[in-house]
């Protein structure tokens, strides 16, 4: 028998035994119940009762932190219900992308109040129906003049936006070309639809592709995030920007983890490299990370959002975003761009806690932003160390294996503006005792590499990795290209 196929039965059989054992939420992650394509064989319901035994099998060994309630809303610190545990427990605020803490601002939640009592609940209709109102117009107004663009929509959040934008674009002869880091609202806008790769921030990777797709496809649209969402490092628009000239391309850049986060005005990708509007072709955002709200927007020239307003389906299909969201951003975008002290305390806030982290030789990556992805490199240890943090006052989100590639699972923390240093020091403190711990707990446990058992104790695979990261955490440029190439879409 040829080794492929001894590999593909050792495979076949390794999924049979899947399918008929328990399912361990340690061993097995979203991608063997959720994405896996030999899923497709099995009927809905085997599908649904695999999905659902991993996930109770989670909230069995309580790593279910998806399952957290919070009581109080998006503060610095938050009272968090636990419905796996049943227990109550106040904790600092290190998952939200409320940057600015813009979410608990006393103007921006009765500017919402106020909308509530003239507007009511909803607008009943779609935008091109009855649904625009004037302080969506006033909204979308003030996104115009603050990136110095022509029109814009808002639409009902950012992931919509980018869907829609991408769909509406994109047809036969065009292509999409990807960073291969952008964020899947951009990787789903794009699905079934003409598209090329570049590696993350490498500018010969995107001339290289942007040279073979000129002689392919009659246009070309490239897409990048402003600010990374799991890494937290900028796209280099300077260069993006002169290479789309170059061949001829239009740019498209997710502004959702920029505004108000970086630049000297905090206002942006634009205003961090200090470049005109018309470096963008179209420019889209967020209302819900720095802004504190909800919804998403697009904005551009004129004849580019016209062209919109009737292609894309998420916005033209679909009721008008919800009243008082449009309200809050609104005040908020004009706080943010006054009131400079929040932004400043931000990136105090910023400095201080990535220096504590480098202090613990940990592996934050490239990042440039709020946003700290702490690279463990083992699911089972990202899951552990999140739920200690959590028994211990902390929340932060863990990022396992397929959100991201597996030798890259993470904890993702984000610092906030109004974070004190005692909170600050929780925050890192926690994340080293957490880690310590489960790193102590591996002496002398007992492995078994039996898959029949699906034991719950750590698999010598495991254990090795976890033996290399403490000779190093840090991970080469080669690994981590390389790493991508096979496992990151």
């Amino acid at each position: 028998m040829e080794p492929n196929a001894i590999s593909q039965k050792n495979e076949d059989a390794s999924f049979e035994l899947f399918r008929k054992t328990k399912i361990d939420a340690k061993k097995h992650t979203l991608y063997e119940t959720l994405i896996d394509p030999r899923l497709d064989n099995l009927d809905f319901d085997e599908r649904f009762t695999i999905f659902n035994g991993w996930q109770e099998d989670m909230a069995l060994k309580r790593i279910a932190h998806h399952q957290r309630q919070g009581l109080n809303g998006c503060g610095v610190e938050r009272t968090i219900f636990d419905p796996t545990t049943g227990n109550t427990k106040r904790m600092i605020n290190f998952a939200s992308n409320d940057y600015l803490n813009m979410t608990q601002h006393p103007s921006v939640i009765n500017a919402g109040i106020k909308a509530l009592q003239h507007y009511g609940a909803g607008a009943g209709a779609a935008c091109n129906a009855s649904g625009q109102t004037k302080i969506k117009s006033n909204l979308e107004k003030e996104i115009s003049e603050t990136f110095e663009t022509e029109r814009t929509l808002v639409f009902n959040s950012g992931y919509t936006t980018n869907i829609g934008v991408l769909t509406a674009l994109l047809r036969s002869n065009d292509v999409a070309i990807v960073d291969m880091y952008a964020h899947s609202s951009i990787m789903d806008g794009v699905e079934n639809r003409n598209k090329m790769l570049f590696k993350h921030n490498d500018m010969a990777s995107l001339e290289s592709v942007l040279r073979r797709a000129d002689r392919q496809y009659a246009n070309k649209i490239v897409i990048v995030d402003g600010v990374y969402s799991m890494d937290g490092d900028i796209a280099n628009i300077p260069e993006i920007s002169a290479l789309c000239k170059k061949y001829n391309a239009l740019l498209m850049v997710d502004e959702a983890h920029a505004f108000g986060v970086i630049g000297k005005n905090g206002l942006g990708i634009l205003d961090h490299f200090n470049m005109p509007s018309e470096t963008i072709d179209i420019l889209v955002g967020t209302l819900s990370k720095a802004i504190g709200s909800s919804g998403g927007f697009v904005t551009g020239k004129k004849k580019i959002i016209n062209y919109l307003e009737f292609a894309s389906r998420t916005y033209l299909c679909t009721t008008a975003p919800f009243i008082a969201s449009n309200a809050t951003a609104l005040e908020a975008i004009r706080i943010i761009k006054q009131d400079t002290e929040r932004r400043k305390n931000l990136w105090k806030n910023i400095n201080y806690f990535k220096l504590k982290l480098k202090q613990l030789s940990l592996n934050i990556g490239k990042t440039e932003s709020g946003i700290f992805p702490i690279i463990l490199a083992d699911h089972n240890k990202v899951l552990e160390v999140t739920t200690i943090m959590g028994n211990n006052g902390v929340q932060a989100c863990g990022i396992p294996y397929p959100l991201v590639p597996r030798k890259l699972a993470r904890i993702r923390m984000t610092v906030t503006s109004e974070m004190t240093l005692d909170q600050l020091n929780k925050g890192y403190t926690e994340l080293y005792n957490a880690i310590d711990t489960y790193d102590n707990s591996l002496t002398g446990s007992v492995v078994n590499d039996d898959a029949i058992q699906y034991q719950q104790t750590i698999s010598k695979e495991k254990q090795q990795l976890i033996s290399e990261e403490r000779q190093s955490v840090l991970i080469s440029k080669k690994e981590h290209t390389q790493t991508v190439k096979v496992e990151r879409r």
